[in-house]
């Protein structure tokens, strides 16, 4: 039986904008007919990812770019242009971002397009790069170069795999300075060699990629399915976008004047969040084998989960906040969100977040009756008005370690 874990969190942003839209506005979704603040899913991913409390030894890099690094170390080390483009393609390919390991003419024909009207819009490119950036044309052209060895997705590559990219890169620039005049046969035997052996792997898993998943498209057999999911997080009231007027004087004001230097709008936005997140346990197991590994997994998500938040204009709004209050469950329960609990919206009056932890635990209440569900619960909450009695009663917790013993396997 899988062995799931359920947060459902209410975290009070005080005003802030930490995930905008292309306008620059607080992002908002419309539920229940009411307009809401919204907060995505990816955003507070990228938040996890790159929390303090997050290993960066453990964190997987996500790119299209394995290609251009791969050109440039080549390229320096005095490695001729041809082959250092068919080394990026094929590290691209090793990486799984191709199905077929590329033949020596791809990296010819991306250096001099064999077609006249490729060719010509080759040039214009480079001119057309030259004008914009302010460089020479033989910079633009190497920058036209370096675009086309981006991959045309995205990949995830694992902190070992990315060691195994920068050793094999490292044997190469080593087989250019040991033996010059051999250099184009053992190249094409080290391209022949990464083709086959490639450079993903199953062993050693991030913690990233185990938490996250990766979709390789040309090697599902690469393809790790994500142990968590994140919803959006949304308000659980009404929600409206408010916008700042604001100016910067002008400080050396030279023509006397009493304009300012700087003139612009600020949008932002309040409110109490609901989020369901879902932790797979059984998953992180498979994939990170360890009890020792799949409890710290679990640990860190809880960290990032509650306590890291989008850094969305950070420095304008210091809207820095953690979660208040946490409803956890664990079992073999279907994963179900609680969103449902505020289709009609709190009222936007008195305690707002009161009000939202009321409404959340009587529908989770009704839902557990309603379904017969099983999973143990604990509550962690850290929002002194919503607390009665001078100590908590079971199954309410009243610090982060107390959840944390919960989520980590141990009893709360």
């Amino acid at each position: 039986m899988a062995d799931i874990i359920q947060f459902h969190v209410l975290t009070a942003f005080p005003p802030h904008n930490v995930n905008r839209d292309e306008d620059g506005q607080p992002k908002i979704c419309v539920y229940g007919g009411r307009t809401r603040g919204r907060i995505s899913s990816q955003a507070k991913k990228r938040a996890l990812r790159f929390a303090p409390q997050f290993p960066s030894g453990q964190r997987a890099t996500r790119t299209r770019e394995a290609g251009i690094k791969t050109f440039r170390a080549l390229v320096s080390a005095g490695i001729d242009r041809e082959s250092a483009v068919w080394a990026a393609l094929t590290v691209n390919f090793a990486l799984g971002g191709g199905d077929k390991c590329p033949k020596r003419d791809a990296a010819t024909n991306l250096l001099c397009p064999p077609k006249k009207s490729d060719a010509e819009k080759r040039e214009k490119e480079i001119a057309d790069v030259a004008a914009k950036d302010g460089v020479s044309l033989e910079a633009a052209e190497t920058l036209v170069i370096e675009r086309q060895l981006r991959t045309d997705q995205g990949l995830v590559v694992g902190s070992a795999e990315f060691r195994r990219l920068e050793d094999r890169i490292r044997d190469l620039r080593c087989t250019w300075d040991d033996d010059r005049e051999n250099f184009g046969e053992r190249l094409a035997a080290w391209i022949d060699n990464l083709g086959k052996t490639g450079l993903l792997t199953d062993d050693d898993r991030d913690l990233d990629t185990a938490l996250f998943g990766r979709m390789v498209a040309a090697r599902p057999e690469f393809n790790v399915e994500a142990a968590c999911a994140l919803s959006h997080a949304f308000t659980t009231h009404e929600f409206s976008v408010e916008g700042d007027y604001f100016s910067a004087g002008e400080e050396l004001n030279e023509l006397r004047g009493t304009g300012a230097a700087i003139t612009d709008y600020a949008f932002f936005g309040g409110g109490v969040y609901y989020q369901h997140a879902v932790l797979n346990v059984t998953d992180l197991r498979e994939s990170l084998g360890s009890d020792e590994r799949v409890a710290n997994a679990c640990s860190l998500f809880l960290d990032g989960l509650v306590l890291v938040q989008p850094k969305g204009k950070r420095n304008a709004f210091a809207s820095d906040t953690v979660a208040a209050y946490v409803l956890a469950t664990r079992g073999s329960d279907p994963a179900v969100s609680l969103g449902l609990a505020f289709l009609d919206p709190v009222p936007a009056r008195g305690d707002v977040l009161a009000s939202s932890i009321r409404r959340l635990e009587t529908f989770h209440d009704t839902l557990r009756s309603a379904y017969d569900l099983k999973n143990e619960v604990v509550i962690f909450n850290a929002y002194a008005p919503s607390r009665q009695g001078d100590a908590p009663k079971p199954p309410e917790v009243w610090t982060l370690a107390g959840l944390r013993r919960f989520v980590t396997g141990g009893a709360s």
